[in-house]
C-alpha cells in the first residue's frame, strides 16, 4: 500500500495552522507524512518554520532557494516538483491568484499519480466547489481531481440554508437573504485593517456579493437552483464574523 503524503503549499494564515493540525492528528487522519512548501527564506518566519518542522512536517522549496534556507538554519528536504510528485494530496493555501497559477504550472502535470488538489475559497473556478457535510455526495472519486473549498462565510451561509430550509425538502426554500458583517483582518495579519466600517458593493446583479453566488453554485453541484442574495460589510475589528439572515420557506 502506498504511503499517504499530504503536501501543503503556503505557510500563511490558513497554511500554518493547517500544517500543524495535520501533523498533530496525523495518526487519527490516516496520514503517513506531512510536507509543506515555503517560498521565501525569511528570518522573520524562521521560528514558525522551525516549529512546524519540530512537529514532523518536512520542508520543501524551489531548488535555487536551498542555499537561502540553509543560511538561516532551515534544511529543505525536497524540491518543489519533487514534493508535489510524491504527494497523495496537495492543499494550496497561497494568496488569491497563486492557486490558479500553480495549477497551470505544476498540478496539471501530476494528475496521474495524485489523488487530488485542493484550493481555498479565493480561487474561484479552481475546481468543483465543496463545503463539508453540504455536498459530499457530489464528489466523484477519481474524477474530481481539483476541489475548491468555499470560504468560511460561504460555509456559514450554506449551512444555515441546508439545516433550516432544505431539511424540510429540497424545494422548501423560496428565498434567502443574508448580510455578512466581516472582520477587517485576521489576528495574524498586520495589513488591510480598516479604520471604520466599510459597506461592500453588489458586484453581481443576481446574487449581490460573491458569498451568495458561491453558495448557489455549491448547491448546483447537487442539482439545486436556489434563490439567494447577500450583502457584506467590513468592520474595524479582528473578531470573527456575524451573519444576519432571513429565510422565506414553504414549510416553516
Amino acid at each position: 500500500m502506498s504511503r499517504k503524503v499530504v503536501h501543503v503549499v503556503g505557510t500563511g494564515t490558513i497554511g500554518e495552522p493547517l500544517i500543524g493540525l495535520l501533523c498533530d492528528f496525523k495518526e487519527d487522519l490516516g496520514i503517513d507524512e506531512v510536507s509543506f512548501h515555503k517560498n521565501t527564506p525569511l528570518t522573520t518566519d524562521r521560528s514558525k518554520v522551525k516549529s512546524l518542522m519540530s512537529r514532523g512536517a518536512r520542508l520543501t522549496t524551489h531548488g535555487e532557494k536551498f542555499d537561502g534556507f540553509n543560511a538561516i538554519g532551515l534544511k529543505p528536504e525536497f524540491q518543489t516538483e519533487e514534493a508535489i510528485d510524491r504527494a497523495s494530496v496537495v492543499i494550496d493555501c497561497t494568496p488569491k491568484g497563486f492557486g490558479h497559477a500553480n495549477k497551470q504550472r505544476y498540478y496539471e502535470k501530476y494528475l496521474d499519480n495524485t489523488e487530488g488538489f485542493v484550493a481555498q475559497g479565493s480561487e474561484f473556478e479552481f475546481g468543483k466547489m465543496y463545503a463539508r457535510k453540504i455536498n459530499d455526495s457530489a464528489l466523484v472519486h477519481g474524477e474530481d481531481k481539483f476541489i475548491q473549498v468555499v470560504s468560511c462565510n460561504t460555509h456559514n451561509l450554506s449551512t444555515i440554508v441546508n439545516n433550516l430550509a432544505l431539511i424540510d425538502g429540497e424545494d422548501n426554500l423560496i428565498e434567502g437573504r443574508f448580510n455578512l458583517i466581516r472582520r477587517s483582518n485576521d489576528v495574524s495579519q498586520s495589513t488591510k485593517f480598516v479604520p471604520s466600517p466599510q459597506v461592500g458593493k453588489h458586484q453581481d446583479n443576481e446574487f449581490g456579493t460573491h458569498h451568495a453566488r458561491d453558495a448557489a453554485l455549491l448547491f448546483k453541484t447537487l442539482n439545486l437552483d436556489l434563490n439567494l442574495f447577500s450583502s457584506a460589510m467590513i468592520v474595524n475589528s479582528q473578531y470573527m464574523h456575524i451573519l444576519h439572515f432571513h429565510l422565506k420557506v414553504k414549510k416553516p
